[in-house]
């Protein structure tokens, strides 16, 4: 099973009763799973239940649904009134009036305020079968979506792959410069000590013992052990596949430490500039990896 995407489209094309009915469902990256909708107002009593059907099968991203029946108009045209609401709502605003000695007129205005005073939908009993056909055509949408994230992703994984690879050929660099490196500061410390110390007598123990805290100081192998891990936890959550993003997140971050630390303790040129290079390659990894669901 490879990682999964969070870009993905879906769409489903039905007849029923008639009348034409489309599904459609995109998806894109985002830190949670945020879905919006826009369903027929005949319909739109069912929207927490599509929606929860979208949460079964979606982990994370911005998803955008969307239903039309027939041209479009089907659903969101108004079919009858709430005629016991209306009759309701005037008798009240009457007995009102009277008690309290209100004046004024009852206009249409004010009728058609009343909540779900317009109806959508004429009662005849089809809704039940409605119901069933758009679930099972939101499924069929779904999966779709869920089609094109595992293909995205498995097109994910192999340029991740392929980036991480590369930071661990600069690993390599870093450790064949590193011993060169350790000669160099060597030599150049004890030219500085000799320097500052031609005419006093040197303090060989105490010598030792700041070459020692620096020598710590300067100390990259367990940057280099740490990165190498973190790659490794890295490919084996692509390895692992699913939905690894937050974790893939939290291992760059980690990466990025890493590569700070080593560009700040090394006081190399060249090693300085591998750390830029893994930093660069870290950035990339990290834009491409917000995608991954």
């Amino acid at each position: 099973m490879s990682i999964i995407s969070m870009t993905g489209f879906g769409k489903s094309e039905s007849t029923l009763q008639g009348i034409t009915c489309v599904i459609e469902v995109r998806s894109v990256n985002s830190r949670f799973l945020e879905i919006s909708s826009k369903i027929p107002k005949n319909f739109a009593y069912l929207e927490n239940d599509f929606k929860a059907q979208i949460k079964d099968k979606l982990v994370r991203g911005s998803v955008n649904f969307s239903i039309t029946l027939g041209a479009g108009n089907a659903g969101n045209i108004p079919v009858c009134y709430n005629e016991a609401a209306v009759a309701k709502f005037v008798e009240i605003t009457k007995a009102m009036q009277k008690k309290y000695g209100i004046a004024g007129d009852i206009k249409l205005e004010h009728v058609l305020a009343i909540p779900e005073v317009l109806q959508f939908t004429d009662g005849n009993g089809d809704n039940e079968v409605w119901e069933k056909h758009l679930k099972a055509e939101l499924d069929k949408a779904l999966d779709g979506v869920i089609a094109m994230r595992e293909k995205e992703g498995a097109n994910l994984a192999v340029d991740l792959t392929r980036r991480v690879i590369h930071l661990n050929e600069v690993i390599d660099k870093v450790e064949v410069l590193d011993p060169q490196r350790i000669e160099t500061w060597k030599v150049k410390f004890r030219e500085r000590i000799n320097t500052l110390m031609k005419d006093s007598e040197i303090d060989e123990v105490r010598l030792l013992q700041e070459a020692c805290i620096m020598a710590d100081k300067l100390d990259i192998h367990e940057e280099i052990t740490r990165f190498r891990s973190h790659n490794k936890l890295f490919l084996d959550a692509l390895a692992k596949g699913g939905a690894q993003g937050k974790n893939l997140g939290f291992i760059l971050q980690e990466m990025g430490r890493e590569a700070n630390t080593l560009g700040t303790k090394c006081q190399n040129a060249e090693i300085a500039a591998l750390a830029i290079e893994l930093k660069n390659e870290i950035e990339c990894i990290r834009e491409q990896s917000m995608n991954v669901a």
